[in-house]
């Protein structure tokens, strides 16, 4: 089963054989776990997202066909069930929306430390970590998809239901972002070594 494609062991699965989603379960479990938990930042909130990803993926099985990538069929099913458990959670808001772009959300205030009250404890990660966790719902997700898990730009437009445009200018804003809000930081931390 190892040397076997994913598409290929799932149709395996739906013909019964318990080995395949073994496997994929090895090949994917930790991928899936990673991609909810840098969406929620949180380790329980995490894990329940990936086994409901996992359950629906046993429960829609017949319904699976290989007409793409598995992993890309595998992280749509795992961002409906983000959504879904975000909206549930009041995690994620429809509204507001910002007037010039309907894909986009309006910042909200967080009441979390700032990435320069982090910063000052040291921990560069924690500021990287913070202001991707700051960025609007749909441009971090869109990232998480691109920068962690490699996925290309065709498979995060399947995966989150956005035409390939769409995608491609939510990444930009969400490098872009980082960017300007990552800045000062590196600036400040290089002063620090050359000074």
């Amino acid at each position: 089963m190892q040397n076997m494609r994913d598409e290929e062991l799932m149709l395996e699965y739906q013909k019964g054989e318990m080995r395949a989603m073994d496997e994929l379960l090895r090949r994917y479990k930790n991928p899936v776990y990673r991609y909810a938990f840098r969406l929620c930042v949180n380790e329980a909130e995490a894990q329940d997202i990936a086994q409901e990803t996992f359950l629906r993926i046993h429960q829609y099985r017949g319904q699976y066909r290989p007409i793409g990538k598995f992993s890309t069929w595998l992280f749509g099913i795992a961002h409906n069930v983000a959504v879904s458990k975000f909206r549930r959670n009041k995690w994620f808001v429809l509204w507001p929306r910002r007037s010039d772009d309907p894909d986009e959300m309006v910042d909200m205030v967080s009441p979390d430390p700032s990435p320069s009250q982090v910063l000052e404890k040291g921990d560069f990660e924690t500021v990287l970590k913070k202001c991707v966790q700051s960025l609007p719902f749909l441009q971090k997700e869109a990232l998480v998809l691109r920068e962690y898990e490699n996925l290309d730009y065709q498979e995060i437009a399947k995966i989150l239901n956005k035409s390939l445009g769409t995608i491609k200018t939510l990444i930009h804003r969400a490098r872009q972002s980082l960017k300007d809000k990552l800045l000062p930081y590196i600036e400040e931390f290089e002063g620090g070594i050359h000074g």
